[in-house]
């Protein structure tokens, strides 16, 4: 939408051969669109008034900028030419068709870009936490005698045992990814290479302190079936295609110029 009323403003505005560089063209297309805009904001249709006041601020904003054109106000402006060039690019993105990919072409992106379509690894787990701020130096023995009495013979019950942790004791079926944002890499590292086990392993460290933890069940990365996500493949390979083709069209523009650094043979 954005790119298409960026070519419609840039249809509006260029000079016409029979007519004065004096003379701002306000087209039936654009009192359109001040109208859409105006509904689509106000929830009502604009009035007499309404339409002669934005009329009146798009003529206002035309001949400003035309004035600053003609006074060269836009010449060096790293803003003006980031902001122009932005829009051009707006114009090549909608201009693009986008092409039809045959099943055999989304049958290889999905073969070539496995880590699109990969849900991750996770792993179920229990956890006791051992606070340094409450037990110093004693922390890592206290955590190794917790751990004798968990799973020695008298299986000490793991809710009578620890510090009060910030999150829960359990958790099931977790991205590594998210353990190592809220525990830190360290531990999500050192917990993924654990074997799965009915005994208590540990004591592992944290971004916290030190935590005992029982590794329930650890589920490996695995690819998503091409039939089960061919709406996502369609889509990622529409975006890429989408990108391919206007960095292509942009560098087609580019290479019509000539580019001389100074100082530079």
């Amino acid at each position: 939408m954005a790119a298409t009323l960026i070519f419609v403003a840039y249809s509006v505005w260029q000079n016409r051969s029979d007519k004065a560089d004096s003379t701002i063209f306000v087209m039936t297309g654009e009192l359109e669109r001040l109208a859409a805009l105006y509904t689509s904001e106000a929830g009502a249709l604009p009035s007499e008034t309404d339409m002669a006041a934005m009329v009146s601020d798009l003529v206002r904003d035309e001949a400003l900028s035309r004035e600053a054109r003609r006074l060269g106000l836009d010449r060096d402006d790293t803003i003006i030419t980031r902001r122009l060039a932005q829009k051009m690019s707006f114009v090549v993105s909608d201009l693009a068709e986008d092409p039809e990919p045959t099943r055999d072409e989304l049958l290889d992106w999905h073969a070539t870009h496995t880590e699109r379509f990969t849900t991750p690894a996770t792993l179920t787990f229990s956890h006791i936490y051992f606070s340094p701020d409450l037990r110093g130096e004693n922390t890592d023995a206290d955590a190794t005698d917790a751990l004798a009495q968990l799973n020695g013979s008298s299986r000490t019950a793991p809710s009578g045992l620890g510090d009060p942790f910030m999150l829960q004791r359990q958790f099931g079926d977790v991205p590594i990814r998210e353990i190592a944002r809220q525990f830190g890499g360290e531990f999500a590292n050192e917990l993924s290479e654990l074997n799965v086990s009915d005994e208590w392993q540990g004591p592992l460290p944290s971004a916290f302190g030190l935590h005992l933890v029982k590794l329930e069940s650890s589920t490996p990365a695995s690819v998503i079936p091409f039939d089960d996500i061919v709406d996502q493949v369609r889509k990622d390979w529409l975006e890429n295609s989408r990108r391919t083709a206007n960095e292509q069209a942009i560098q087609d523009i580019i290479a019509r110029y000539t580019v001389e650094i100074e100082g530079v043979e």
